[in-house]
């Protein structure tokens, strides 16, 4: 953990910055038009099967939460962060970015953005009036997190909404944004068993119009309630395959591993941005041959902002090749890889399975570890998150190997 450094100097209205850990120099390692991406740490209940960094907020928290958050991105657009123009797009995730959207209101408004702002929506918050004070808000891309249809399949992963609000939501969204996204969760051991109802909701999202249908596999993190498990990879693929099929027949095309759109559609997804910088306590960035992690914790995260220093836990220095590679991998998420001197290729059926395996092992191995690490940090600072057991997590000896040789000190 970091511990308390020497303070340089202080100005009016931005905190002071330790050696080593100045905004200036993060900046310097960003090596190309950036995006931006903001973390709300917060939820009113907890879902078991979400991985994310998440808490549900004490009194007076979100406040302090949000103004630490807002110094944060202050110190990184004085230091020059987001480029001459601006950041290329904006995306704020969760928890549950729209618990507290006046407060959200006073981030965003300080965050230049050139290109899309994107969010997620929970269900019950996708009313028309709150979707228009997103709009209002300059938000021009929504997520909604459907999950699923069924209320069986909602029970299954504890949340908070029913399958009428789900469909309520979409429709209230649809046409407001300039894309709509509706994200479901595809557990193909609980839905053969049990619901079979996961083609029928992709469907149904087509049904709706939505601009994309996001297709997350359900990853079994060790250290969350729902804990690790195997995975039936072969009807895995064949689910997905079928559900490529049923998109062709309500013209919608494959856009990516895990994602269906309308041809005419823009895409939707927080990973294939090349670069983008983190903001708040579960945040990471990569600068394209750099990769930082903030603070999880989030009262480690506010106080190390409220002392004077950016809230920056974990420094891998992946370097030229590491940097390329990163960033190969999950451009070929979208199933389309251009490599300068290369040509351009394009993922087969067959390939866009094994990506699918691939993404699952490197999430396990190198994602899963890494997050354990973090969120013990709720334990440390006396906050823990009680639907948390980062022992449980799943051990990786290659995670072990990369971070002690791409680990800076910070």
């Amino acid at each position: 953990m970091v511990g308390p450094r020497p303070v340089r100097h202080q100005s009016p209205g931005l905190p002071a910055e330790p050696a080593g850990r100045h905004a200036a120099s993060v900046a310097k390692l960003i090596d190309g038009p950036i995006g931006a991406y903001v973390h709300v740490p917060f939820c009113a209940t907890i879902c078991p099967f979400c991985p994310y960094n998440k808490v549900v907020p004490r009194p007076g928290q979100p406040e302090r939460y949000f103004r630490a958050l807002r110094a944060e991105a202050r110190a990184h657009l004085d230091a020059g962060a987001s480029g001459p123009e601006g950041f290329t797009s904006l995306y704020v995730g969760g928890g549950t970015p729209t618990l507290f959207p006046d407060l959200l209101r006073t981030v965003v408004a300080d965050l230049p953005v050139v290109g899309e702002r994107a969010i997620e929506v929970l269900p019950t918050h996708a009313t028309p009036e709150r979707l228009e004070v997103l709009r209002d808000m300059g938000f021009t891309a929504a997520s909604i997190g459907v999950q699923a249809f069924s209320d069986e399949v909602l029970h299954h992963l504890r949340r908070p909404h029913d399958a009428a609000t789900a469909r309520d939501a979409v429709t209230a969204a649809v046409g407001r944004f300039d894309l709509v996204d509706a994200d479901l969760v595809l557990d193909v051991e609980f839905d053969d068993a049990h619901a079979g109802s996961f083609l029928r909701d992709l469907v149904t999202c087509f049904d709706l119009g939505v601009d994309q249908v996001s297709t997350y596999p359900l990853m079994r993190f060790g250290y969350t309630p729902f804990g690790s498990g195997a995975h039936d990879r072969r009807r895995e693929h064949e689910v997905l395959a079928e559900a490529t099929r049923l998109a062709a027949d309500h013209g919608y095309e494959r856009r990516s591993v895990w994602t269906f759109n309308r041809p005419d559609s823009a895409s939707y997804t927080s990973i294939t941005r090349r670069r983008f910088l983190g903001l708040g306590a579960g945040a990471s960035s990569f600068l394209g041959r750099d990769f930082l992690v903030n603070h999880f914790g989030v009262e480690t995260y506010i106080a190390d902002v409220e002392s004077g220093r950016l809230p920056i836990a974990r420094h891998l220095r992946l370097g030229a090749a590491g940097g390329a590679a990163y960033d190969a991998f999950w451009r070929a998420y979208s199933g389309r890889l251009c490599i300068p001197g290369l040509g351009c290729h394009t993922l087969s059926p067959r390939g866009f399975d094994r990506y699918h395996d691939l993404e699952r092992w490197v999430t396990y191995h190198l994602i899963e570890p890494l997050w354990a690490e973090m969120l013990a940090e709720h334990a440390a600072e006396g906050t823990h998150a009680g639907w948390v057991t980062p022992s449980r997590a799943r051990v990786s000896r290659l995670w072990s190997v990369m971070s002690r040789v791409m680990e800076r000190q910070v």
